[in-house]
């Protein structure tokens, strides 16, 4: 039996998910932005745009460990989010605030962050707030206090919803933006460390770029529903 050609990988899922991220993105916008509920948004609008953000900031990390794994000899510790790790090791990264607030979401959304909220009165009074996750005994995010309006129920700068339910294609388009914004950055300091080199997905029946999409996603949902 012949040896294969190379002899060792770095086991980096990132790039597999680029394509279920395309699949999830084309049945979001098949329907226009559902109206505003008691709780969020509809379940189609919810459920999709919450799978989508998770995907997409796990992308962000799969690379980051690859990052990790190739500068191991760094006396970085081990024990930092991926957010404090990159500004290790990019300390003019322009993302970094940004992407607290990102991570911070998804954390949000893969622990299920509840609010408690007031909905007899959702037409006249909206659905005020009667108790937030960390009142609730919820273990926050140690910046949530300083990223999170918790009256708007949103964060500060992006301004992406924190209540796991509200999540909608608004929070899809934000975090697509800083993700890949930051992956460029990376790369663009070292290519072979992040390449994001044949990032091309089928979409709507067409070979597209990856980050092409993002221009895909606006409010009013897709004029090409197949």
């Amino acid at each position: 039996m012949s040896s294969p050609a190379i002899p060792d990988v770095i086991t980096v899922v990132g790039s597999a998910y680029l394509q279920p991220i395309a699949d999830l993105l084309c049945k979001l916008l098949k329907r226009p932005i559902s109206a505003a509920g008691p709780a969020g948004t509809s379940m189609h609008e919810n459920g999709y745009s919450a799978a989508l953000v998770v995907l997409l900031v796990a992308v962000l990390e799969s690379y980051t460990a690859r990052l990790r794994f190739l500068r191991s000899a760094e006396p970085i510790a081990g024990n930092l989010s991926t957010p404090d790790l990159l500004a290790k090791y990019f300390p003019f990264l322009p993302q970094k605030n940004e992407l607290l607030e990102v991570f911070l979401v998804r954390n949000i959304l893969a622990h299920n962050h509840i609010w408690h909220l007031d909905v007899s009165d959702f037409a006249g009074a909206g659905s005020p707030t009667l108790a937030t996750p960390k009142e609730l005994g919820f273990q926050t995010n140690k910046h949530y206090e300083q990223i999170v309006d918790v009256p708007a129920r949103k964060t500060r700068t992006l301004r992406l919803n924190v209540s796991p339910t509200a999540m909608d294609r608004s929070d899809v388009r934000n975090v697509f933006d800083v993700v890949w914004r930051t992956l460029k950055f990376m790369s663009a300091q070292n290519f072979s460390h992040t390449p994001l080199a044949g990032s091309t997905v089928a979409f709507r029946g067409k070979r597209r770029q990856f980050e092409d999409l993002l221009h895909e996603i606006t409010d009013e949902g897709s004029v090409d529903a197949h």
